[in-house]
């Protein structure tokens, strides 16, 4: 079987692109690397690319694909390989592009949460054709973030605002930047995040909720932490049964309703009522070696990295054979 294996950091030719600067080499290293070194063992044949060009020229001698592109340097881009997999009717393995959209916007998602009866802290959109309100429209403490992507750039300590007054300014520096906003009510606690993957016979398995901590104010977590960067950073598995089974309750009802989609994550804060609030929700992941999602599953029944991957890869295998009519 040929399978396109499409990322930013993937052998292209036999050739890597270098990364720039500590925190892409992070990302190269612990999550495309080690994945490409994976599927090089299969047997099967590995088309590698980082480059979309490649699908658009040679879908014709492609069976699967499998991207790991969040973005490539357009706007809105998150949806457009898998979009683009759907034009050319090559099975792939993720999120249907209208699911990656739902995911992609922390509005809609967060109206999802509400809609199956989860808890989420309160929260306005903004942009610069409809911004924020002049006043406040619920009390404070406020966080700040682009309203589009599941990923973590831009993020720091410097989106926690205390202030509408500051969330005001704030605004003005995204909109600079032709960046669409979202403002939520800032709950202190801890962030878990709680994975998924929807195996071949329809089977939800959930790992084990981890929970991350961190140095800065509020348990703030940046994205140059993530990418480990800079330190302060921690995360662990939850050992706390009684909250797990709640969140495995959440996560599921939540993830059979973002269908079709064979791999995500859903990310929770619990404060100090012990509640979980629904954040935010991933599909198709960080799967590096380093983090929380691959810590989780590795503590549900996975007994290697490799199995993780290769599971998730037969999904993509069990598509082709089958395909839906």
């Amino acid at each position: 079987m040929k399978i396109l294996f499409l990322a930013q950091f993937a052998p292209n030719h036999d050739f890597y692109i270098e990364p720039q600067n500590d925190m892409e080499v992070f990302y190269a290293e612990t999550y495309h690397h080690k994945i490409y070194e994976v599927l090089s063992k299969t047997g099967h044949k590995i088309i590698t690319s980082n480059n979309v060009d490649y699908l658009i020229k040679n879908y014709e001698e492609i069976d699967l694909v499998w991207s790991f592109y969040n973005r490539i340097g357009f706007r809105n881009s998150e949806i457009f390989i898998q979009s683009l997999c759907e034009y050319l009717k090559i099975p792939y393995i993720g999120a249907a592009p209208n699911v990656r959209a739902l995911v992609e916007d922390k509005n809609l998602s967060k109206n999802l949460a509400e809609h199956l009866g989860i808890n989420t802290a309160n929260w306005q959109i903004g942009s610069i054709e409809f911004p924020l309100v002049e006043h406040p429209p619920f009390s404070g403490p406020y966080f700040i973030k682009p309203r589009f992507g599941s990923g973590s750039e831009g993020i720091d300590e410097s989106c926690y605002c205390e202030t509408w007054k500051e969330v005001k300014e704030k605004e003005k520096e995204f909109y600079l930047k032709q960046t669409e906003i979202i403002v939520e009510e800032f709950i202190d606690g801890r962030l878990y995040g709680v994975p998924f993957i929807k195996g071949v016979n329809g089977e939800i398995i959930i790992g084990t909720p981890h929970f991350s901590t961190s140095d800065k104010k509020g348990n703030i977590i940046s994205t140059s932490q993530k990418r480990r960067t800079e330190g302060g950073l921690k995360t662990e598995i939850s050992k706390d049964e009684v909250l797990n089974k709640e969140l495995f309750t959440l996560s599921r009802k939540y993830f059979q309703s973002m269908q079709p989609s064979d791999y995500g994550r859903i990310d929770f804060i619990i404060g100090t009522d012990r509640k979980p609030y629904f954040l935010e929700v991933n599909t198709m992941m960080n799967l590096g070696i380093h983090s929380g999602s691959v810590l989780s599953f590795l503590n549900s029944g996975f007994e290697t990295y490799e199995d993780i991957i290769l599971t998730l890869l037969q999904i993509g295998i069990e598509r082709v054979k089958h395909p839906i009519r």
